[in-house]
């Protein structure tokens, strides 16, 4: 079994940073002594590889163990990847709650997109600490483990981050050999097939590689399917005993029919009789229905990414820290969005209703980051300071069938209740010309700082300054090819938490942070009203916890009561009829965050979280005062999950599990809301050591074959996946 924690160098960089001009200025013999650090592919994410438990953050900027870090922070690890059967982002964050998912829709496109605590987390995903582009859904093949911060994070990752991010951290090279083979069979089917390779060149260099063959249908829809082939390779040399280089880059083709699901019974409509009982829910339909055509709908995605990261220990207490990536995701697809032809006299769905895009996401970012302790008088100083400095572009292009889709003229109407997905498509889409065309400009400074005042006392405080600059070119084809929006925010953001240890193992802690969401967040700022011209909303949110270490330090409990706020959010404006907005409103959420995960004895491991949140509209002005008082969309009240695996031998492990998601409205409108019912999932897994080098495992997902709503959409919802039993086969050498 390889333990991430043996070689010394994946601890290295755990302390935190300070500048040079400070550096250079302490006397070195108030520096901490560190040994010296070799080859550190990633901080330490887990005690054992086979730990559900982790001990401390993915990211650089969180300097202190999690013990002593005062956020709400879950980070899942490769273990539980594994015995969970997770695949993608979407699989791996169903397992934390108060996290729910949206459906794509308008000029929003099918992939990750959710909401944490009540606030969209949509371009809150990064990838090893730098923020991911685009919209599309992410595989876990060469991810080693997931964290997820919890409240507004701009002061560590800039805009947006309202109600919490999501950081991913890639698999690196290892100094040591090892080989990896698998292979799944799915009752869908499918099939899933990795390699991951690890080879040492020399003594302080590797190689490791990891391939991906994946395609499946999805397990209770009809035509839905995704297919995915990737590559990602990463490269780590230690260039002397001082200094590192990481090199990774990754590739991926995405082939899937995208699923835009089923539509509502609108609750701002009066629909035939036998539609009426589910005003504002479900249709009484099968959730296996798809309202696509499989002649006409598909989605292609290419995506890649080449990130170099160097480190170099500048002296024994202060380290450097540069990484610098560049990538791009393109997509071309069309999707056909359920849509009643009219509710009112029929049940009929057309087909009219198709979405296309053509698009191009592309960022370079630089990152400088310096690292370390330092001893100051009575006290001691954990310090990460850094500039962020990147570029991000989009651009969309007209996707068009000039007028040669059948489907679209006619229109053609499918069955509500039995629809037929291969009516006869006689167009064809292609491009026509650019749409639209936009750039952001971000150039940030931070610096971190905690403070330890003796064993018992800590204060972490942290400042980013972040200038973001945007334009966006938006009629390109169109009469004015150069109307544009134009936005340049100056933004501080802050954080503070103020932590206590009654005893070795435990601690009680208080924090606050906030966050900044200008209108052009992901670029493309709206074009409709005045969106473009307001400040940006504020969240602010404030926590206090206790976290604990049981059970001789193999379990980990903890216990949070929150309010998340948005100061400033947007509302209509009563004294104008063009669809203005104004910064009145005002949204929160009260809630209360528990969770338990570590051995609790020899044979049995568990993983457990429970999240209460109580969303509010709290005040909003003009036609948006219907509001107030109504919950947050896509924030359920409750939810929870629950995992445990028992070794019932030396030989077989067995794994149980549940999910449970309350009820969750899709907007806060009264007169246009629909809700998502409750439901509770559960799963399992056996996990079979037939060698010492070949591992059998078989996963049940939805064990019921449960009816759930997943994501919500305005206009649609999409069904959750349907039963699911897989079989692995794992080889390694």
């Amino acid at each position: 079994m390889r333990n991430p924690n043996s070689n010394p160098a994946n601890l290295g960089l755990k302390r935190s940073a300070i500048t040079l001009a400070i550096a250079a200025a302490l006397p070195l013999g108030t520096a901490i002594a560190q040994e010296p650090q070799q080859l550190p592919t990633a901080k330490a994410t887990a005690q054992t590889e086979d730990s559900y438990k982790v001990d401390e953050s993915i990211s650089t900027k969180f300097s202190q163990p999690l013990l002593e870090t005062a956020k709400t922070i879950t980070v899942i690890p490769q273990a539980m990847m594994k015995d969970r059967n997770v695949d993608s982002l979407q699989d791996a964050l169903k397992g934390i709650p108060g996290i729910s998912l949206a459906a794509g829709e308008g000029g929003a496109p099918p992939g990750d997109s959710m909401n944490i605590r009540g606030f969209s987390a949509t371009n809150g995903i990064l990838i090893d600490g730098i923020r991911d582009i685009a919209g599309y859904s992410r595989d876990t093949y060469n991810v080693e483990a997931i964290e997820v911060v919890k409240g507004p994070s701009s002061a560590t990752y800039g805009r947006g981050s309202a109600g919490g991010i999501i950081n991913l951290q890639s698999k690196t090279a290892k100094l040591e050999d090892f080989t990896d083979v698998s292979l799944r069979l799915g009752t869908e089917s499918d099939y899933r097939a990795q390699l991951d390779t690890n080879i040492m060149i020399g003594d302080d260099t590797a190689i490791r590689v990891n391939v991906l063959a994946d395609d499946a249908d999805k397990a209770g829809r009809d035509e839905v399917f995704n297919s995915k082939q990737a590559i990602a390779g990463s490269l780590v040399t230690n260039i002397d005993k001082k200094s590192r280089l990481t090199v990774n880059a990754e590739y991926q083709k995405q082939d899937n029919m995208p699923d835009y699901g089923i539509p509502w019974v609108s609750n701002g409509s009066t629909p035939v009789a036998e539609l009426v009982d589910y005003v504002g829910t479900a249709p009484p339909v099968d959730f296996d229905n798809f309202y696509g055509n499989v002649f006409r709908d598909f989605e292609d995605i290419t995506a890649q990414s080449l990130t170099a990261k160097y480190e170099n220990d500048l002296t024994e207490s202060t380290s450097l820290r540069a990484q610098f990536r560049t990538g791009s995701v393109k997509r071309v697809s069309v999707v056909t969005a359920p849509r009643f032809i009219d509710n009112s006299t029929t049940t009929d769905v057309r087909l009219s209703d198709e979405k296309t895009r053509d698009t191009k996401d592309s960022l370079s970012v630089l990152q400088l980051d310096l690292l370390g302790s330092y001893e100051l008088g009575k006290t001691s100083h954990d310090i990460v300071t850094g500039i962020e400095i990147s570029k991000e572009k989009f651009a969309r292009w007209n996707y068009d069938d000039n007028g040669t889709d059948n489907l679209d003229t006619t229109p053609e109407l499918v069955d509500l209740y039995d629809p037929d997905n291969y009516v006869t498509f006689t167009g064809e889409y292609v491009r026509t010309g650019k749409n639209s065309e936009a750039t952001g400009d971000t150039t940030a400074i931070y610096i971190f700082d905690t403070i330890t005042f003796d064993p018992q006392w800590e204060l972490t405080a942290g400042l980013r300054y972040d200038i973001f600059e945007t334009e966006y070119f938006y009629d390109q084809d169109g009469d004015d090819p150069t109307v544009k929006l134009k936005a340049e925010e100056k933004e501080l953001s802050w954080n503070v938490g103020l932590v206590y240890k009654p005893a070795p193992n435990g601690s009680i802690y208080i924090g606050a942070g906030n966050s900044f969401t200008p209108s052009a967040e992901d670029l493309t700022a709206s074009t409709r009203g005045n969106a473009a011209e307001l400040d940006p909303e504020k969240n602010v949110s404030y926590e206090l916890g206790t976290k604990w270490e049981l059970y001789d330090g193999l379990v980990f409990a903890n216990a949070a009561i929150f309010r998340s706020e948005k100061t400033n959010a947007l509302s209509d404006d009563p004294f104008d009829d063009d669809r203005d907005d104004t910064l009145d409103g005002k949204q929160r959420v009260d809630g209360l965050e528990l969770g338990l995960v570590g051995k609790v004895s020899d044979e049995l491991q568990i993983s457990a979280a429970y999240t209460f949140q109580k969303s509010e509209v709290v005040s909003a002005t003009g036609e948006d005062v219907e509001q107030i008082g109504n919950e947050l969309p896509r924030t359920p009240e409750n939810s929870f999950s629950l995992w445990a695996s028992y070794q019932l031998s030396d030989d077989i492990l067995f794994g149980a599990g549940a999910q449970y998601m309350d009820e969750r409205y899709n907007s806060s409108s009264t007169s246009g809301r629909e809700i998502a019912d409750d439901y509770l999932l559960f799963d399992m897994m056996v996990s079979y050591q037939a060698t010492d080098k070949l591992n059998l495992q078989l996963n049940a997902t939805n064990l019921t074959d449960e009816d759930y709503i997943d994501q919500l959409g305005g206009g649609h919802f999409i069904p959750g996946e349907g039963r699911y039993i897989g079989i692995n086969a794992s080889y390694s050498f």
